[in-house]
């Protein structure tokens, strides 16, 4: 096997494995959790060990809730209105950035969502819609991740080097191949940072909306169990979509690192004027 080859083997293997920082900090959270259980009852703050049961109990079908069922329509609901909001976010902080005039009238309604709490939107679209297996959480989680998302993407055009921008318009690039050559590579990192921020929000704000408004998902299930004060089973619930999105994140994370190679290969604004 050639150098070359045998360094790219190296670096896949090594960005596959967990690094040593993540590991300390999973640990660290896992013991921290360990000892705190010590000083409360098993009921109301399992240890790990009864944790991983009652996930055990959740994912094997022991309880009243079916775990595919309700585990899928939660996953479903999170990808499209995350989907949404990411979308409707990308558009309006790009509009704003690129026309500050326009900015001026895009600010003050997004600041207006921004004020809106989840389950104010949650009780507004269960009157609007009625208990809804799917309108009610997407429209919750679009509503409430579309304008943090906004303010990072717009933060992320402010951030782009003004002088490539001069640079590229003074040798003749056209619009389109100074939007792909000049801004994106500079709002990719606000991108993924706004998506991986995104994605964690919709998540809970799913979990939200499901609580009150509708009638399947993790929410139903951790709200079942909360009214019957099963702590450890409301945890248990969530667990598993937890480790879902930290794996989506650290999918995301990988993918944001490979797109930044652009700045090592210099090719961003040489690509905008060949």
């Amino acid at each position: 096997m050639s150098t070359h080859g045998a360094n790219r083997v190296r670096s896949a293997i090594s960005g596959a494995l967990p690094r040593p920082a993540v590991v300390v900090s999973v640990v660290a959270v896992l013991c921290g959790w360990q000892l705190l259980s010590l000083s409360f009852p098993a009921y109301r703050f399992p240890g790990l060990g009864t944790l991983a049961g009652n996930v055990l109990v959740v994912l094997s079908g022991g309880t009243r809730f079916d775990p595919f069922a309700q585990f899928g329509a939660t996953i479903g609901r999170v990808v499209v209105g995350f989907s949404l909001s990411f979308a409707l976010a990308t558009v309006w902080g790009i509009a704003m950035g690129a026309r500050p005039a326009l900015g001026e009238y895009l600010s003050g309604p997004l600041f207006v969502f921004l004020t809106v709490p989840s389950v104010v939107w949650a009780f507004v679209a269960v009157i609007w819609f009625g208990l809804s297996e799917f309108l009610v959480p997407v429209l919750v989680v679009t509503l409430v991740v579309f304008p943090y998302l906004a303010v990072l993407v717009w933060e992320g055009m402010g951030a782009v080097d003004g002088a490539l921008v001069e640079m590229a318009a003074a040798v003749g690039a056209s619009p389109s191949a100074t939007w792909r050559h000049v801004y994106l590579p500079q709002l990719r990192p606000h991108l993924f940072g706004a998506a991986r921020i995104g994605l964690a929000l919709a998540w809970k704000l799913a979990l939200v909306a499901e609580v009150f408004g509708s009638a399947s998902g993790v929410g139903v299930a951790v709200k079942f169990h909360f009214e019957a004060f099963e702590n450890g089973m409301v945890m248990a619930w969530a667990v598993p979509m937890m480790a879902l999105v930290y794996g989506a994140d650290r999918l995301l994370r990988r993918a944001e690192r490979r797109a930044a190679r652009w700045r090592a290969d210099g090719t961003g604004f040489r690509g905008a004027v060949e």
